[in-house]
């Protein structure tokens, strides 16, 4: 048991020992040749009697292989000093640094390409868990919504925690600069701080499988974890079953919503405007309230006035027409004139809204716009 814990555990480590390893080596050799220069700048000013500045000159002319000729050591002490501590010394260390260095920066970029680097973040968005089914392209179109939908998230970078990228963040993902990945379980502390979960703006926990239970019992296990932390940012959870809901918001989710990949509008809502994502939802739901076509023939008639007409009969809420083409308008202007062959109304389960009823109403108000 001891063993595979720590065969699971062992990526959330960043291969530290190579890491310390390689900056010990670039250490050892960047303050081995500050010794070795200051102890040659020092050598030229004893036995070739230069001033500071011509032997630190000469010092690194000769380190660097430049070797510019204006200035040498000529003295047979002056030589040995240069050939111990530069030729012999010097330039191995140098190369060794150079190497190491490097071999760090390749190291890293690795690193990050796999999921395995420790990125730092603050006031970013986390997405713990990706959707078994096409992740990429998922994550991908709730993004680019996310993005566009919000100027305060224009710019703000996604981190996302999952074990779903074994080999890295996926063609649709790779190569936008906001948006990097965690390899690590939701259990794992370990990978909670690395994901900057303390100081992330908004948490979004999404479920693997939408159709899988027992996903919100996971979903559970995530919140409750974040919140013992002391995370008092807002926590956005997908939940399958209604009956968990109340659960999931007990445990700590200052939102909820359905899995609905083929909409990921839906969490996006959630994140830049709370609330948004209930009332949306509702409409997807048969006990909610829902957006019905009335065919019902208007003319002439400012979109305000009919606005305020049905509003007063309690007919529902007017969100747009159709105009005589039969081209759907949302959200009109008030003082647009209407020439419409339907009207589109929000209404909810206790109104009983007809198109007939609708269509006595509508001719009861004159052209003007004015009470009938």
């Amino acid at each position: 048991m001891r063993r595979l814990k720590q065969v699971r555990r062992r990526p959330l480590k960043f291969r530290r020992s190579v890491v310390r390893d390689l900056r010990n080596r670039i250490r050892f050799a960047l303050v081995g040749l500050l010794v070795l220069i200051g102890l040659h700048v020092v050598s030229m000013i004893a036995f070739e009697h230069l001033a500071l500045g011509e032997a630190i000159w000469l010092t690194f002319t000769t380190i660097t292989t430049t070797g510019y000729g204006d200035f040498s050591a000529k003295t047979g002490a002056g030589r040995a000093s240069t050939i111990i501590l530069i030729y012999l010394s010097g330039i191995f260390l140098l190369t060794q640094a150079g190497s190491a260095f490097f071999e760090f920066r390749i190291l890293r970029r690795e690193r990050k390409r796999r999921g395995e680097w420790r990125w730092n973040m603050r006031d970013h968005i986390v997405f713990v868990n990706a959707p078994a089914d096409e992740p990429g392209d998922y994550l991908r179109r709730l993004l680019d919504q996310l993005h566009r939908s919000h100027a305060n998230y224009a710019v703000v970078p996604s981190l996302i925690l999952t074990e779903a990228f074994a080999d890295g963040l996926p063609p649709d993902l790779e190569d936008d600069p906001l948006i990097v990945q965690l390899k690590g379980r939701f259990d794992d502390p370990a990978a909670l701080e690395a994901a900057g979960v303390d100081h992330a703006r908004v948490l979004v926990i999404l479920a693997e499988h939408e159709g899988d239970r027992l996903s919100d019992s996971r979903t559970f296990d995530i919140i409750h974890r974040l919140r013992e932390r002391g995370i008092t940012a807002r926590i956005v959870a997908e939940c399958v079953d209604d009956l968990n809901r109340e659960r999931l918001k007990r445990a700590g989710a200052s939102a909820i919503v359905r899995p609905l990949r083929g909409y990921p509008e839906m969490i996006v809502r959630a994140i830049v405007a709370p609330g948004t994502e209930w009332v949306i939802e509702r409409l997807f739901s048969s006990e909610g309230d829902e957006c019905l076509r009335f065919d019902v023939t208007v003319r002439g008639l400012a979109w305000r006035a009919v606005v305020r007409a049905v509003l007063e009969a309690n007919f529902g809420t007017p969100i747009g027409y159709a105009d005589a083409r039969g081209q759907p308008h949302s959200n009109p202007p008030p003082g647009s004139v209407v020439d419409a062959q339907a009207v589109f109304v929000l209404v909810d389960e206790v109104q009983t809204t007809t198109s007939e009823a609708l269509q006595t109403l509508l001719d009861t108000i004159p052209p003007d716009g004015s009470p009938g």
